[in-house]
């Protein structure tokens, strides 16, 4: 009897270890969004206990460059495993931090009226004071080159509607964030500048191919020959590339034409997976599983907690008959390592 006790004992640890070690492995792929000051202990062991890799800072609750850096050193002291420690601060409205931090003006402003050397001095005092709060991951620059007066989506936020001036004072972001420890961040892949609808809402759809390689993805290829090391990708439709996914969930985009045709080898993120684009046709666990087949590493998602747990068993799931996805998991984390 006590033999067949222990029996059940060390098969029931053995599928809680097994449980734990597939949660970490999907964790390893996640950015989840943090919108709450003080983090919340559910949400620290939620980060500790499934390893997950990364962990984006928004709405007003952390406004305040203060809350950033105590929420940092507070996850910091419960985690064993590296994290990404992310923000927006691109410049004008999208400063994700707007108190106790410098607030660089909007790209299209600073492209009109800074120099490239002046831009650059500029970019690495904001890298020094988001490297100081313990940020370690910008989602910067944006490399879209506007040309519709309708896409309100982008709008400022590009330096312009020339892919020279676009990856002139892009690659000043880039230089100056590796120069202060910060990870650049280049988007929207492979454009967004010729799209108008916004895909916070609704999934765009980009059909002019002679203007999307001839122009918007000139800006990224350069970048890519700089030695870019982070890359985001938009949730757009590209019928000429994929007919069917966007191409945050396309792998002929991501893998055939981003890391195969354009030898992009850094990490490759998703834009918020659970933004209306993406939401309005998939599940949220499908789109996360779909997106790191297509070749993503690092798959942004802003949801509850409750949601996330949901996610995480969803998948676990899936692992157990799916083997290619989990190579894909173990092939990613590794390659994680190389940049935490």
């Amino acid at each position: 009897m006590n033999i067949i006790f222990k029996i059940i004992v060390i098969a029931m640890f053995a599928s809680l270890t097994y449980a734990e070690s597939k949660h970490k492995l999907i964790g390893n792929q996640l950015v989840i969004g943090i919108n709450h000051y003080p983090i919340e202990q559910s949400w620290l062991k939620f980060i500790k206990d499934n390893e997950i890799s990364g962990v984006i800072f928004i709405s007003d609750a952390y406004r305040n460059a203060d809350h950033v850096k105590n929420t940092i050193i507070k996850i910091k002291k419960v985690i064993n495993h590296k994290m990404f420690f992310c923000i927006d601060q691109e410049g004008g409205k999208v400063n994700r931090i707007k108190e106790n931090i410098i607030q660089v003006p909007a790209a299209s402003i600073i492209a009109k009226t800074h120099t490239e050397k002046e831009a650059f001095q500029l970019y690495q005092k904001q890298a020094h004071e988001l490297s100081a709060i313990g940020i370690n991951v910008n989602f910067s620059p944006v490399l879209d080159i506007i040309d519709n007066d309708k896409n309100n989506v982008i709008g400022n936020r590009s330096f312009g509607n020339n892919y020279k001036v676009v990856f002139n004072y892009g690659k000043q972001v880039i230089n100056a964030s590796l120069m202060e420890n910060v990870l650049p961040v280049i988007k929207h892949f492979p454009g967004h500048g010729y799209t108008y609808t916004d895909s916070h809402h609704v999934m765009p759809v980009h059909n002019n191919v002679i203007r999307l390689i001839k122009q918007d993805v000139i800006p990224f290829k350069k970048s890519i020959k700089l030695g870019s090391p982070a890359i985001m990708i938009a949730h757009i439709l590209y019928p000429k590339l994929d007919k069917v996914y966007p191409a945050s969930l396309s792998k002929e985009i991501v893998t055939n034409y981003l890391k195969n045709s354009l030898k992009f080898n850094g990490i490759i993120f998703s834009d918020d997976i659970s933004m209306g684009a993406i939401k309005q046709h998939y599940s949220l666990t499908k789109a996360i599983q779909t997106s790191i087949e297509a070749g993503i590493h690092q798959v942004i998602v802003i949801t509850s907690l409750e949601k996330l747990k949901e996610i995480l068993n969803t998948i676990e799931i899936e692992l157990t008959e799916n083997r290619v996805l989990e190579q894909i998991l173990k092939k990613n984390k590794l390659k994680l390592l190389q940049f935490k």
